[in-house]
């Protein structure tokens, strides 16, 4: 059901065959105190009843919103197309798995009123795995909400965890639909959109981010790689091809950073012994003074003769 008025808020949900769990999603909104929103949901080409099973609940529960099927664009097209057609002023990110705590929209929403020359806020969440919580975001002690901070020191946000101003997210293109950026599209955005935008960071838990595992060392190699692949267009953007020698040795850091998370997935999901050899080499190649990287090695040379689980150190 859609009111004439726009709402203050979109909450744009990109899913793709999420069927089965899209209406434990759609209850994490419909629970929330602050009520002046709107669903656009996203069937991003779901080969399943994703479409038909939104659509029966908002019906069912009189919510405001609707739900758009094109074909599959990937993850930052359904952001994108959810963009284009949402009515708010804010956008509010919700992953198709990932749940909000009743109050999130109320506190974020106040805090937007608190801080109005505020483009973005973004707040902590509990991350979860088979339903289980295993840590807490430590966001907003993280400072690092500048276009250099982020580059060098690494992505600190969560698209379900934030909500920013429409109109300005639009003016730098939203999300680049690369496949070459694809599971690392967020981060390139948060980076290109830091530029224009004011971040805040709220140290409240209002949400959980859901683990999807995934044993596949295919996987976790791909999104390393894509996120390499965003991390060395910026650094020629931002450092230019021929940088000095401190930055070289900052971006050379930085990537062994991406190397060290990609040999601790693998590690984490028992993904091939090979693939973890190469991302260790890798991550000593690239930075081999910097103490972490001592530690995973130490971690690695022990996983392999003693092969037990380890806590994921995941890059964003």
């Amino acid at each position: 059901m859609m009111s004439d008025r726009p709402p203050t808020v979109s909450v744009v949900i990109p899913a793709y065959n999420a069927a089965a769990f899209i209406e434990t999603t759609l209850d994490s909104v419909r629970a929330q105190t602050y009520r002046d929103y709107e669903v656009v949901v996203v069937d991003d080409g779901s080969a399943d009843a994703t479409q038909r099973v939104v659509e029966q609940y908002l019906y069912r529960n009189n919510m405001p919103g609707r739900c758009i099927r094109q074909e599959n664009k990937g993850i930052a097209g359904g952001r994108n197309t959810g963009m284009q057609v949402a009515r708010g002023e804010f956008i509010a990110l919700l992953d198709h798995d990932d749940h909000w705590y009743p109050q999130k929209l109320d506190i974020v929403m106040a805090e937007f009123d608190r801080r109005p020359g505020t483009d973005l806020i973004c707040h902590e969440e509990n991350i979860v795995r088979k339903g289980q919580i295993l840590r807490k975001t430590s966001r907003s002690s993280a400072g690092i909400g500048t276009y250099e901070g982020l580059l060098f020191r690494g992505n600190p946000l969560s698209p379900s965890a934030t909500v920013y101003k429409r109109d300005k997210a639009l003016s730098i293109g939203g999300f680049r639909e690369r496949k070459d950026f694809d599971t690392a599209e967020d981060y390139d955005f948060w980076m290109r959109f830091s530029r224009i935008a004011r971040f805040h960071f709220i140290a409240q838990i209002l949400g959980e981010y859901h683990i999807r595992e995934s044993a596949a060392s295919g996987r976790i190699e791909y999104h390393h790689s894509n996120l390499e692949n965003v991390l060395q267009q910026h650094f020629v953007g931002y450092l230019g091809n021929s940088p000095d020698l401190i930055s070289r040795l900052r971006r050379r850091r930085r990537i062994s950073a991406v190397y060290r998370s990609a040999a601790s997935q693998l590690m984490t999901y028992g993904g091939a012994a090979e693939a973890q050899r190469r991302y260790v080499v890798r991550m000593l190649r690239a930075f081999p003074f910097e103490p972490k990287n001592l530690a995973r090695f130490v971690m690695w040379a022990i996983y392999r003769y003693h092969p037990s689980p380890t806590k994921p150190s995941a890059v964003r």
